[in-house]
């Protein structure tokens, strides 16, 4: 399982860290898509790498409407902001999106080697810190009431988004603003119409940032 030192996670690790992980009980699983991954209050004992694929975690209203809360993406890993906060049971069902590759690694042994590493324990900090400033930034984005103010919120602060949490669709865009595809996708061309972003793919670059800042004020 030496490929789990790649991820980014492990960065300048110590080479004692390096050789304690490998000797883990660390083990991976493929899923199809739609395949789900794990249940509501299942316990939380293991952290995810995801290899390739993609995972989204959902959760459901009282009415029983599916939202997902969050993607995770090849390279990305989760859920260590439940963990370090003493969560001991997963809060939302998680599913594949894609065929995915995941890596399953235990917490509680990990948690002892990151104890005798500070720069190990630096990057699990800067990890769960970028994954709070993404929450944080979804929600002040959510809290407009129209789908062109919610997605001028969330293009005037891309540059605040860690590459692993951006959306590679706009479905996946449409769900983390809480709006439905067909809106995203008529205000995206309209801001583009009118130049204040230039959009390839799911690549936007901003133009006009004035415009965007009346979307919003």
């Amino acid at each position: 399982m030496a490929k789990i030192l790649d991820f980014k996670l492990f960065d300048n690790i110590s080479e004692r860290s390096k050789n304690e992980l490998l000797k883990l009980d660390v083990f991976s699983k493929n899923y199809e898509s739609g395949e789900k991954v794990l249940s509501k209050e299942e316990d939380l004992s293991y952290a995810m790498f995801i290899d390739k694929g993609c995972l989204k975690a959902c959760e459901y209203t009282i009415n029983g409407k599916e939202i997902v809360s969050s993607y995770y993406f090849a390279g990305d890993a989760f859920p260590f902001y439940l963990y370090f906060g003493h969560t001991k049971k997963f809060p939302y069902d998680v599913y594949a999106t894609k065929k995915t590759k995941v890596y399953f690694l235990p917490l509680k042994e990990f948690e002892k080697i990151m104890d005798s590493d500070i720069v190990l324990t630096k990057n699990i900090l800067k990890f769960v810190a970028e994954y709070t400033c993404f929450n944080k930034l979804v929600i002040r984005a959510t809290q407009y009431s129209k789908v062109s103010q919610r997605l001028a919120y969330w293009i005037l602060h891309l540059q605040e988004v860690d590459y692993l949490k951006l959306p590679t669709s706009q479905t996946m865009l449409a769900d983390i603003l809480r709006v439905n595809r067909p809106s995203l996708n008529q205000e995206l061309k309209k801001f583009a119409e009118d130049k204040a972003i230039y959009i390839e793919g799911m690549e936007i670059r901003v133009l006009d940032r004035d415009y965007l800042l009346k979307m919003i004020d």
